[in-house]
């Protein structure tokens, strides 16, 4: 879904589009706003890493190993379309760039600052108490009606263990400073933020802490 934030105080938009991964329709949504946009820079939640790795994947395709929790979120997201990896919303992102020539900013945690979070708060016994709760987290009721409520479900089913928990919330609060950055100090006029659904909220929540708000009243979830 694209949103667009507006400062009344400088009269500067932030433009958001937040997509389920994994859903080819998003990517096809996504493919649409960005061509009638014509970004010049796009942020997008991956690791700087991860966006020169689409890049290579792109120019030569190859099977990808999947863990088993991706496998059972693909299964349990199909129910809203059809499903690919990578994730059509970060595939769109590289292809438009790869064809306009614009920016493409990772502002997901780099690897040496995921490792070393990963490090801190995941512990053996998260790692046992996720490999052994799978077939629970396949059969589990999201109560979801969409796909924005199953990835919202999903992302807090990842964070019952509580260091996951504890590192999604790093995640969220390195993504927020780099918006905040961006926002404050790199500021481009013709820009979209892309981020996981699972991040919205956390994004939304910054900019209004900024001083923006939704340039859409009746888009303000």
């Amino acid at each position: 879904m694209y949103r667009e934030f507006r400062n009344p105080e400088n009269n500067r938009n932030i433009r958001v589009y937040s997509g389920v991964k994994g859903l080819i329709s998003h990517g096809d949504d996504l493919k649409s706003v960005l061509n009638a946009m014509n970004p010049e820079i796009i942020l997008v939640t991956i690791a700087p890493s991860e966006v020169n790795g689409l890049r290579e994947f792109l120019k030569d395709p190859f099977e990808m190993n999947l863990s088993d929790y991706e496998i059972i979120y693909g299964i349990r997201l199909r129910k809203y379309g059809e499903v690919m990896t990578p994730p059509p919303i970060y595939i769109e992102v590289i292809n438009y760039s790869e064809k306009s020539g614009s920016r493409v900013t990772g502002i997901d945690m780099d690897d040496e600052t995921y490792n070393t979070a990963y490090t801190q708060n995941i512990r053996s016994f998260d790692l046992l108490r996720d490999s052994m709760r799978k077939k629970r987290v396949l059969n589990a009721d999201y109560h979801d009606t969409n796909e924005y409520e199953f990835a919202e479900a999903w992302a807090e089913k990842q964070k019952a263990i509580r260091g996951r928990r504890k590192l999604e919330q790093m995640r969220m609060s390195y993504i927020a400073g780099k918006v905040r950055e961006f926002v404050t100090q790199d500021y481009v006029e013709n820009h979209i933020i892309v981020c996981d659904h699972e991040f919205y909220n956390g994004i939304r929540d910054v900019l209004i802490s900024m001083g923006y708000a939704p340039a859409d009243p009746d888009q303000a979830t």
